[in-house]
């Protein structure tokens, strides 16, 4: 694993961390974006901002100017809808303020030293969910998915989705098949912090990405992916965990940890001793394992299963007890 680790590490951190922050940009609630205009430049000349936003210019220079989004200058252009303005900024008039109102490109320009002195707006409506933290733990084969929220807006739920990029022989961005491991409730209309928690158990061995799915209301979603991918490595030791669940009716599965490729057998016997079913009975790759038991032919009572484990240096099993009740 550690080739395939060292394949798509850098790339995928780069890569994922630019869409992470470019997807997931917002302003929690109406700010203010200064602008400062100088004799022959503005700073910042352009910026983005969020519906709601006041963009404030200020006047430091020492000559009269008009900024003017009218259409009277070459280069001006509003979004269909939005409110025009033609202000004067000088000594007299040193501060004017607009208010977005509408989502699209506010390209404007100064009476004197156009095209030097033009500036872009993009603005954009606020997301419905404020993420303030997006972060993965693993336990083993376990990955926790930790998540916050300042505020949410007409906020539904999240779908948490993940994809196996160790599995892929090249490296595509735009073919990445996320699929859904689990949905969380959202909590519509709050102005405080939440924190969510998502346990994804009994993964295999592999590298993965996370993302989440926020959905509003109006069926309207956006992306927030997990900046770094999760790996889950190979176990150091040989092991099997109690069947879940137990007592059963009547699927249960049974994990298991290899830490070598090797010979597995898993056999079932009933209280008399007698082996009634045969589970494994194969070669497999190192890493975690799962084996299903559906005893919908079997009566109830007490069983147990046999995990023999057989590799070119040692032999081992183990051997636990399980409760099935119809």
């Amino acid at each position: 694993m550690a080739t395939i680790n060292s394949k798509f590490s850098s790339k995928f951190k780069l890569l994922f961390l630019v869409v992470f922050i470019a997807l997931t940009y917002r302003n929690a609630e109406s700010v203010v974006i200064n602008i400062t205009v100088a004799d022959f430049v503005f700073t910042p000349a352009n910026v983005i901002a969020t519906v709601g936003d006041t963009i404030r210019w200020t006047w430091i220079g020492t000559r009269a100017h008009t900024t003017t989004c009218d259409g009277i200058f070459p280069g001006t252009s509003l979004p269909p809808g939005a409110v025009a303005w033609d202000q004067a900024l000088n000594s007299g008039i040193p501060v004017f303020e607009y208010i977005i109102t509408l989502p699209g490109t506010y390209d404007y320009v100064c009476t004197f030293h156009a095209p030097d002195m033009a500036g872009t707006i993009s603005a954009d409506n606020p997301l419905p969910v404020e993420l303030t933290d997006f972060v993965a733990t693993t336990i083993k084969n376990e990955v926790i998915l930790d998540w916050s929220t300042s505020g949410e807006i007409n906020n539904d739920r999240f779908e948490i989705q993940r994809v196996d990029v160790s599995k892929m022989n090249d490296f595509n961005p735009e073919k990445l098949e996320f699929t859904t491991v689990g949905i969380m409730n959202g909590n519509g209309n709050i102005n405080h912090i939440h924190n969510y928690r998502f346990r994804d158990r009994n993964l295999k061995t592999g590298i993965y990405l996370y993302r989440l799915r926020q959905i509003d209301f109006n069926s309207n979603y956006i992306y927030y992916l997990l900046s770094d991918e999760v790996v889950i490595g190979v176990p150091t030791k040989f092991s099997i965990s109690q069947n879940y669940p137990n007592p059963f009716n009547p699927v249960t599965k049974i994990n298991y940890e290899l830490p070598n490729d090797g010979f597995v057998k898993i056999s079932l016997f009933d209280i008399s001793g007698k082996q009634v079913a045969s589970l494994v009975n194969a070669n497999q790759n190192a890493g975690y394992q799962t084996a299903v038991f559906n005893g919908s032919g079997f009566s109830s009572g007490v069983y147990y299963y046999r995990v023999e484990f057989k590799n070119e240096n040692n032999i081992e099993s183990m051997t636990k007890k399980m409760l099935m009740i119809k």
